[in-house]
C-alpha cells in the first residue's frame, strides 16, 4: 500500500500543499498573541490553539513517526515542497565544505533549543512560535534561491540529524528490490543531472545513489525516486526494530555534538516532569546563576548551555577520553560508539516524553477550540485552575504512561546493550566503558522512576 502511494505521481506532493497550508494557519492563529507574565505563558501555550498543536503534537508526531518509521516526515513536509520551488528558479550554487559538513544543522539546533526555547519561551508565548516558523520558512525561501538543489533539506534542517539517528532504529527503509536492475541501468534517472529541478520524478537532490544507501540517516523519503526510476526498482521495505544501528555506523562530528545535546536535553525533558527530580537536575545551572547573581531570561541561556551542551559533554568526554588513552580507540571512533550505545536509550525516553506531552494536553482542547487566540481561557484558568477536567487523565492515561515508564527504559536498554554486542571494540576495556556509558545514562531515568513511584 505505502508503495503504492509512494509512486503516485500526486500524492505526496498534495499532502505537502495540505501541510503548507496548515503550517500558514498556524502562523496566523500565533501572531498578535503574547505576554510579558511567564506564569500566564505557562497556560497561554496550551490554550493557544497554533501553539498547542505545533509542541504539544505536530514535535512529538515527528519523533514518534521518525523512531518507529523513519523519516517518514519529510515525505510531506513543506519545507521540502518550498526550498525545491525555489531551487527550480534559483542561482544553483554549489554548497561548500561547511554546508556540507553538517555542522549548520548542529548550530542551529543549539541555537534554537538554547536561544529560541530556553531564552526567549519560544514554545510558550505564541507570537514568538509563529516569529520562529517564519525565519524557519524565511531560510527555507533563501537557501533554495542560492545553492543547488535541495541545500536545505540536507544540509540546513535544524532537526535533519534528529530525524537521521532516530530513523536508524526504524521498522522501514527505502532500498533497491534488485541489485542486478541497478547495474545494468543506462540511464540511471535517479541520479541523473538532467532530472534535478523536475517538479515530479526528481533525480535525487540528496546526492545518493538509492543502489548504495546502507542506512536510514540521509535519505529523506521524499519519493521522487519511486517516480524517476523507470524499472520500479525501489521500495519501501520492513525491517526489524533497531536493525540499522546495528551496522557499522560513520558518524560525522557534527552529528555527534548534535546528539550529545539531544541526550542533555532529553534528560531534562523527562526529569522536569516531577518535582523532585527537577530540583536535582536543575541544582547546577542554579548554583551557576545564583553564584553570578543571573536572573531573567539570560538565567534560561545559562540554565540550557549548562544541561545541553556543558554536562553532557563532560560525560562523553571524559569516557571517550578513557577510551582513547587507555582502549587505544581513535576518538572519532570511541565517541561514536558511545553515542551509539546510548541513542536507543535516549530515543526510548523521547518517546516517553512525547507520550506524555500529548496526553497531558487533553483537557486544555475544549479551551483551545472555544477560543482559538486563548488569551481568555487562560485568563479563565489562571483565575481557576479547577476548570481544567484531569479525571480522564487519572483514570484512563496516568495507567497507560506508567506502563510505557516501564516498557519503553527497558527495550531501550536491552538494544542498547545488544549494539555493545555487535560494536567493534579494540579491547575488553573498550566494551567495558561502553557498559559504563550506559548504565550511568539508563541509571538516571532509573532513579527519576524510583523518584516518581515514590513520590
Amino acid at each position: 500500500m505505502i508503495n503504492k502511494l509512494f509512486k503516485n505521481r500526486y500524492f505526496l506532493a498534495s499532502l505537502q500543499f495540505i501541510t503548507l497550508a496548515v503550517f500558514i494557519l498556524l502562523i496566523y492563529g500565533a501572531i498578535g498573541v503574547t505576554t510579558k507574565d511567564p506564569d500566564f505563558a505557562k497556560i497561554l501555550r496550551n490554550t493557544n490553539l497554533s501553539n498547542l498543536i505545533v509542541w504539544s503534537y505536530w514535535w512529538p508526531f515527528i519523533i514518534i513517526t521518525a523512531i518507529l518509521f523513519g523519516r517518514f516526515w519529510c515525505s510531506i513536509c513543506p519545507m521540502e515542497l518550498v526550498t525545491s520551488f525555489f531551487g527550480i528558479i534559483g542561482l544553483r550554487k554549489k554548497p561548500g565544505k561547511f554546508l556540507k559538513s553538517g555542522w549548520v544543522i548542529t548550530l542551529l539546533y543549539a541555537a534554537i533549543l538554547i536561544i529560541g526555547i530556553h531564552t526567549f519561551a519560544i514554545h510558550r508565548i505564541p507570537q514568538y512560535m509563529a516569529f520562529y516558523m517564519l525565519i524557519l520558512f524565511a531560510i527555507a525561501v533563501i537557501v533554495g534561491l542560492i545553492w543547488e538543489k535541495r541545500t536545505f533539506c540536507t544540509y540546513v534542517c535544524p532537526i535533519g540529524h534528529l530525524l537521521g539517528l532516530y530513523s536508524l532504529l526504524s521498522l522501514k527503509k527505502l532500498r533497491i528490490t534488485d541489485s542486478d536492475v541497478c547495474k545494468n541501468c543506462k540511464t540511471k534517472d535517479c541520479i541523473s543531472k538532467e532530472n534535478h529541478y523536475k517538479f515530479v520524478g526528481r533525480s535525487c537532490t540528496s546526492d545518493l545513489y538509492p543502489a548504495q544507501l546502507k542506512d536510514n540517516r540521509a535519505c529523506i523519503l521524499c519519493g521522487q525516486c519511486f517516480k524517476s526510476c523507470p524499472h520500479d526498482n525501489i521500495a519501501i521495505q520492513k525491517q526489524k526494530f533497531g536493525t540499522g544501528i546495528f551496522t557499522k555506523i560513520k558518524l560525522s562530528w557534527a552529528e555527534i555534538a548534535f546528539f550529545i545535546i539531544v541526550s542533555g536535553f532529553v534528560i531534562y525533558e523527562i526529569l522536569s516532569e516531577w518535582s523532585v527530580s527537577k530540583k536535582i537536575v536543575m541544582a547546577f545551572p542554579d548554583l551557576i546563576n545564583g553564584t553570578f547573581h543571573i536572573s531573567g531570561s539570560f538565567a534560561g541561556t545559562i540554565k540550557a548551555f549548562a544541561l545541553f551542551a556543558l554536562l553532557p559533554l563532560t560525560f562523553y568526554f571524559i569516557l571517550a577520553l578513557i577510551k582513547r588513552y587507555f582502549a587505544h580507540e581513535t576518538w572519532k571512533s570511541a565517541f561514536t560508539q558511545l553515542v551509539l550505545v546510548v541513542l536507543p536509550i535516549t530515543a526510548s525516553m523521547h518517546l516517553l516524553k512525547s507520550f506524555l506531552k500529548t496526553t497531558s494536553r487533553i483537557p486544555y482542547w475544549d479551551f483551545a477550540i472555544s477560543d482559538p487566540k486563548g488569551v481568555q481561557a487562560a485568563d479563565l484558568i489562571m483565575k481557576n485552575p479547577d476548570l481544567l477536567n484531569n479525571d480522564f487523565l487519572a483514570s484512563v492515561i496516568s495507567p497507560a504512561i506508567s506502563f510505557f515508564a516501564i516498557v519503553l527504559p527497558v527495550i531501550g536498554l536491552l538494544l542498547s546493550f545488544y549494539v555493545i554486542r555487535k560494536q567493534e571494540h579494540t579491547n575488553i576495556l573498550s566494551k567495558t566503558i561502553s557498559i559504563l556509558a550506559v548504565l550511568i545514562y539508563s541509571g538516571i531515568f532509573l532513579t527519576m522512576l524510583i523518584i516518581w513511584r515514590i513520590a
